[in-house]
């Protein structure tokens, strides 16, 4: 049986007024205030000009939901898990349909569209969207605007915006990030500073992926895809990841051009970004699995106590071990309340 939630109930969305320490909107229970599997959307304002919002389900039965609305923010969205479709029915591009599933994200800019979004009955379902104006956007990127994307340009330098919409698989440092930004949101115990640095963060890494720069610094077509490939197998093995000279021999690349490459691409080298990427699978475990530190050292392939822990504590500023037992008490304390 579906459920549809395009008739709102205003006591149960719990609409309010937006103000500069509160969510713009805490919907809770957007069908049913009594279900416990009905889903929660929450939206802040971070500051003006970005907000963010949140979703998540646990759903056992269909849901979807209609919407029309008018918008002057450029959108980016971070599935992370579930599948969600989005039949944009009126836009200025005409019909859409964009099937997102978790690891899955989008970047798009329409000033008036409608449509029906559906949720599969898959289990878990998280999404973030963050929703920032062109004035903003254009001001942080003002001396990178030969480097955007065309179709994100057009929208921050011309007064008349035309729509758009890219869609993409997330990188993983990237839906890392968005899983952080998620737990803080829900979890309610981090600073507006930091909510505002993570929602920036994520971003600049997704304008990056659509930058021009790594083509007119020398990198071909070809080479672009070689990078992304190798990128992939680094993060598919990141517990025993190849060397610089096994994946300079397998991918017919040199050392210097595959170092080049991600830092053109990614802002890291090689292995700056393994262990970026490391470095945030860690935190995900302590944070929704029951494993203990040496356990996930381990899963990390950490032969070294000692060398995981210190690479913690320096991209995270706490030991992994103070980290766990924050969390720990934080869920104790979450299903006590």
């Amino acid at each position: 049986m579906n459920k549809a939630f395009s008739g709102i109930n205003k006591d149960c969305w719990g609409i309010g007024e937006a103000s500069d320490n509160s969510a713009v909107r805490d919907f809770g229970a957007v069908n049913d205030c009594e279900s416990e599997d009905a889903p929660m959307w929450r939206e802040f304002e971070l500051r003006p000009g970005l907000r963010v919002s949140a979703f998540e389900a646990k759903l056992s039965q269909e849901y979807s939901f209609s919407y029309q609305k008018k918008n002057d923010f450029i959108d980016f969205g971070f599935f992370l898990e579930g599948a969600v479709v989005n039949n944009m029915h009126e836009t200025s591009l005409g019909p859409l349909r964009i099937n997102n599933v978790a690891g899955s994200g989008g970047l798009g800019f329409f000033q008036e569209m409608a449509g029906v979004v559906e949720f599969a009955p898959l289990g878990s379902t998280r999404i973030i969207h963050l929703h920032i104006s062109p004035e903003l956007l254009h001001e942080l990127l003002s001396a990178d605007m030969d480097a955007i994307h065309e179709d994100l340009k057009q929208v921050l330098s011309c007064r008349v915006r035309k729509s758009f919409f890219l869609h993409h698989v997330l990188d993983p440092v990237v839906q890392a990030a968005a899983n952080e930004l998620f737990h803080a949101l829900v979890g309610g115990n981090y600073s507006r500073v930091y909510l505002v640095g993570k929602a920036l963060e994520l971003i600049g890494l997704q304008v990056m992926k659509y930058e021009g720069s790594a083509v007119r610094q020398g990198l071909t077509p070809s080479e672009i895809e070689l990078i992304r490939d190798i990128r992939k197998e680094l993060t598919e093995n990141f517990d025993s990841a190849p060397t610089l000279a096994e994946l300079s021999g397998k991918y017919s690349l040199s050392v210097s051009k595959i170092q080049a490459g991600f830092q053109e691409l990614y802002g890291r080298t090689v292995f700056g970004y393994l262990k970026e990427f490391k470095m945030r699978k860690a935190r995900m475990l302590f944070e929704d699995g029951d494993m203990n530190v040496s356990e996930v050292a381990w899963a990390l392939g950490y032969t070294n106590l000692s060398h995981f822990s210190a690479a913690f504590k320096k991209r995270y500023g706490v030991l992994p071990k103070k980290f766990l037992t924050s969390v720990r008490e934080k869920k104790t304390s979450a299903l006590s309340s």
